[in-house]
């Protein structure tokens, strides 16, 4: 036991006084739980099994070995195909599902590999330019609609919030890339691309809820 030499009182089981917050002279304090003992062996880390590369490579091996030996003089390299279908697969398994980078950086990365893949679709197919005019603006209307899909179904934060937006508005202006480039002859999907991006985007601008809107107002002032 001990005793508070500015109160006056005694103090049991405790080192400083209860009223004033000194230290107690004499005062001992009790341990509320028993100390226990912590493991400090490491443990080993899982190896990630090896087979799924080891069958990537062999396929597309495999695949460019039979396309340069019956390509001919007017072939194409159709192993590009399944190589990029190969690769578009590993990052949806790395990254989109196992990754926990945010949602917006995972459907943006999406998008890339996406028109990546159309387009050497498109170069394989004989270069039809099918995926500027169609396929890409298609695809980006539907990456628009699965983020608003994504916004109206899940609580984000205010940063993940903004992240969809500014993946709404890349999604619209990648189409509009194909006509400034001079690829796309087509416009009409790309505008429709464009405009729907914008669309959503106002939306989104507009409709957000009291925590969105007072997160955006406090950071960026207006």
């Amino acid at each position: 036991m001990g005793k508070c030499e500015y109160c006056g009182v005694t103090v049991s089981g405790r080192d400083t006084c209860p009223l004033c917050g000194r230290k107690v002279r004499g005062g001992t304090q009790n341990a509320m739980y028993p100390a226990c003992r912590t493991d400090n062996r490491e443990m080993p880390e899982k190896k990630r099994p090896c087979w799924p590369t080891l069958v990537t490579l062999l396929a597309v091996g495999v695949c460019a070995w039979i396309n340069l030996m019956t390509r001919g003089s007017s072939g194409g390299y159709w192993c590009l195909d399944i190589a990029a279908i190969f690769a578009y697969l590993w990052v949806l398994v790395l990254h989109t599902v196992k990754s926990k980078t945010r949602g917006s950086l995972k459907l943006m990365l999406q998008a890339c590999l996406i028109i990546a893949m159309l387009c050497v679709f498109d170069w394989n197919a004989g270069r039809g330019l099918w995926s500027v005019n169609f396929a890409i603006p298609f695809a980006c209307i539907g990456l628009v609609f699965l983020a608003t899909y994504i916004v109206m179904t899940r609580k984000l934060s205010w940063s993940e919030y903004i992240g969809y937006m500014v993946a709404v508005v890349l999604f619209g202006q990648m189409p509009v890339m194909g006509i400034l480039l001079g690829f796309t002859h087509f416009v009409w999907p790309s505008f429709a691309a464009a405009g729907y991006a914008v669309f959503t985007f106002l939306m989104m601008l507009l409709f957000a809820n009291g925590r969105y809107k007072g997160e955006r107002t406090r950071r960026f002032r207006f």
